[in-house]
């Protein structure tokens, strides 16, 4: 099997986050790879910093305009000389161990084409948060096809580069869920090789593009629509819950009371299973919108120690640097 990897990080005037990320990645133990970062016309010194660097496995694309996360990740696709094509995003961090493990996984897992890690939410001075459990292999289409069950947004998926190609990249018309949208065609083309390890960490903060939480309530109607028939076929259901209290907790980290408490009361509407915990999630967050602060610290509760360990093991060094592991 080919091994080499390309790493694709689009980023945009980030440029304190990237040199983080950058760094996570440069660190990668055992794998032969290579990274593209695509700069989205960022104007506060990311292209200079970037041209500073020493370091040969480095290519930079910069658009002078920007194009969007999706034609980004696209254009890092095609240039990518790896076998395999592997994403972060420019305020998420890796493991060393991460490309190593997901190649393993590959090899263990007959026809795998494309892989998962589990992820760690961390916030913005690298506290840990809740678990991100990556789904089991065995009919991961099934799972994906009702919701979302890739943890950490796209930076824990590594995939084949001609598959990736294949199937058309990310869709560019589509941004919060774009990385949704290619996940369940990457699931429909081929089984998928699961690390059931943390080792990412998935940045979780009010400025991240996930909390565009229009743009996701409209590409999730988009996405519904796409892959009705392939649903139908299977005798799917779409299960909007989970995404709805996802959106319902992003509204409540932007301060958004009154959208918060629209998705909450959607919830409560929807049926029996839950409604009480919709309605007082509506009536909390309208008069508290903090509160979901303290859920999120809450979501630590929920880490297992075994993951606990092993996340504080390459986390801690990175919290406890006083500055960026890659520096122009």
């Amino acid at each position: 099997m080919d091994n080499r990897i390309t790493v694709v990080i689009p980023t945009r005037n980030r440029r304190q986050l990237l040199l983080r990320t950058l760094g996570t990645v440069l660190a990668q133990e055992d794998v032969d790879f290579d990274v593209v970062v695509v700069d989205e016309a960022s104007t506060d010194g990311t292209a200079e910093a970037l041209t500073s660097l020493q370091q040969d496995r480095l290519t930079v694309l910069r658009h002078e305009e920007p194009k969007g996360v999706s034609a980004a990740r696209n254009a890092g696709i095609q240039a990518a000389g790896g076998d395999w094509v592997a994403f972060i995003d420019d305020d998420d961090i890796w493991s060393p161990a991460k490309l190593k493990a997901q190649l393993s996984a590959a090899r263990s897992q007959p026809g795998a084409r494309w892989t998962c890690t589990g992820a760690v939410r961390v916030d913005a001075r690298l506290r840990l948060g809740g678990p991100e459990r990556p789904p089991s292999s065995s009919d991961v289409i099934s799972r994906l096809l009702s919701c979302n069950v890739i943890p950490g947004g796209a930076s824990a998926v590594m995939a084949r580069t001609d598959l990736v190609r294949e199937l058309g990249g990310f869709d560019p018309t589509l941004s919060n869920l774009a990385d949704y949208d290619l996940w369940i065609r990457l699931g429909l083309a081929s089984p998928l090789g699961v690390v059931d390890r943390p080792l990412v960490g998935y940045r979780v903060h009010p400025g991240g593009m996930a909390h565009n939480v229009r743009c996701g309530e409209r590409e999730l109607a988009v996405i519904e629509q796409r892959y009705r028939r392939a649903r139908q076929e299977r005798g799917i259901e779409i299960s909007p819950d989970g995404f709805l209290w996802y959106f319902g907790s992003m509204y409540l980290r932007r301060g958004q009371r009154m959208s918060a408490m629209r998705i909450h009361l959607d919830l409560a509407r929807r049926g029996d299973e839950g409604r009480g915990r919709a309605l007082v999630a509506a009536a909390v967050g309208t008069a508290w919108p903090g509160v979901q602060r303290l859920r999120d610290r809450a979501q630590i509760l929920k880490l297992s120690p075994a993951w606990r360990a092993e996340a504080e093991s390459w986390i801690a060094p990175l919290r406890d640097a006083a500055a960026p592991m890659v520096t122009a």
